[in-house]
Parts: structure tokens; sequence; C-alpha cells
């Protein structure tokens, strides 16, 4: 195999790495196309990337000899680390403006793809409060600011246990819903209140906002297969936290609504 053709494979396997990273932090599909693309640009290549849900398929041609590689690449699942996005679209330009070569922006994203979430304690208490003040905003009582923070809390690290399991993300959403909803439903039982806003904000942190955003995002820059295919996921992700609602509330009674 000569140099060209070991060239061509090296920048398909970088290029695709960037995408797939990109996807699997939360960027939407213009930003993963243009990140890409530009740092192909400047590496003196062309790409042409098609992005789904599940996969990502990469054509990339060298614009020195004319070869051409594809490359398909599976997406294993899709979260959110907005700080790597960030950092990705830094390093695109920065290998524009001080003109980094193929092993520079592999180094680079090797330390980008580094980036850890807060620690888990620190995830656990501001997501926490961030429920227990909306039940507040919501008219709640400080029993139900407090029992909101208990089931948020507990939901979270179900939510965060099953998916380091690879759980299927339907699955977990559903498991977390049910966990957070059936803390808030013990303790209704124990108090013997009536705890209305807990209820409706124990399972906000599941919202899938970023799936929702993107969906519209995408839908909007002419996207529209990966909008639409976003949105369902997110209205399915929305459906699973509501099965957990209602199959907590079937256990455990729901006469308060009444």
């Amino acid at each position: 195999m000569d140099e060209p053709s070991i060239k061509i494979k090296y920048a398909s396997e970088l290029l695709s790495d960037v995408a797939v990273t990109l996807m699997m932090s939360g960027a939407n599909t213009s930003r993963i196309k243009k990140n890409t693309q530009r740092i192909a640009d400047a590496l003196d290549f062309e790409a042409d990337l098609f992005i789904s849900l599940s996969g990502a398929v990469l054509s990339v041609r060298d614009r020195t000899t004319n070869e051409m590689h594809t490359i398909v690449r599976a997406i294993p699942h899709v979260g959110v680390n907005f700080e790597i996005v960030s950092e990705i679209s830094i390093l695109s330009w920065k290998t524009i403006q001080e003109k980094y070569d193929l092993q520079k922006v592999y180094e680079q994203l090797q330390k980008i793809k580094k980036i850890a979430h807060y620690p888990k304690p620190a995830i656990w208490f501001f997501v926490g409060l961030a429920g227990a003040s909306l039940s507040r905003i919501l008219g709640g009582s400080w029993l139900e600011f407090f029992v909101t923070f208990i089931a948020t809390v507990l939901g979270l690290i179900v939510r965060q246990f099953l998916t380091e399991k690879h759980f299927n993300v339907f699955i977990v959403f559903a498991t977390a819903s049910f966990t957070a909803v059936s803390t808030v439903n013990i303790c209704r039982i124990i108090t013997d209140s009536d705890l209305k806003s807990a209820f409706a904000a124990s399972v906000l942190f599941l919202i899938p906002g970023v799936p929702l955003i993107n969906s519209f995002i995408d839908i909007l820059e002419g996207y529209i297969s990966q909008g639409i295919s976003r949105g369902i996921q997110g209205s399915v992700l929305i459906f699973m936290i509501a099965l957990g609602l209602f199959l907590s509330l079937f256990i455990f009674g729901y006469e308060f609504f009444n």
C-alpha cells in the first residue's frame, strides 16, 4: 500500500472521529458538518458527510492526489457535553490559523475527548436543587422542595447507573421516571400530604431538551430527515417518562388528583 493511501485512510478515520464525537456530545447537524468540513479544508481535503442518529457516512478526497476514501461509523450513544462541542469548534479554527497537520489535530482531539463531566456529587446536588426550585416556582411548599430534591437525585442516580451499564436509553428514562415519582409517592404516604408540585417537578430533569431543540434547528436549516428523527427520539423519550410516571401512580394510587 503506497503512502497516499495510508494518508487518506488516516484522514478519513480522523475526520469521522470528529463528526461522531460532535454527534455524541449533542451538536446539531449543521455544526457537525461545518466543523468537520472546516478541519478537512484546512488539511487540504474535501469531506462530504451524511449523519443520522445511529451512524455517519463520510467521503474524503485528497486534493493533492485526488484519492477518495469512504468510511462508515456507528454512533454508540448520544449524550450532552457542550464543552467538547465548543473545544472542537475552537480546534477547527486553530487548524486553519495555526496550520495544524493531521497528527497535531489527532493529538488535540484525543485531549478534547478526555474532557470529563462535572463530578457526580456536584451534578446530583445542582440538578436536585434545580428540580426542587422548580417545585417552589410551581407553588410547592418547603416540604415539597425537599421531597423533590431527594426524588430528583435518586432518579438521576438510577439514570446514570443504567446508562453506564449500557441499558437501552428508553428503558433508562422510564426507570428513572418511575424511581423519581415513586419516591414522591412514598413521601406522600408517609407525610399524608398533597405533593402535586413535587410530582410535576421530580421528572423535569429527564426532559430531552437538547434533542428537541436540535430537531427544530435541523429542520429550520434544511436537514429535514435528521430533524424528524431527532424529534421522534425526543417524543418517544417523553412518552417513556410519562410511562414511568403512570406505572408509579398505578402502583401507589392516584386518588389525590381527583
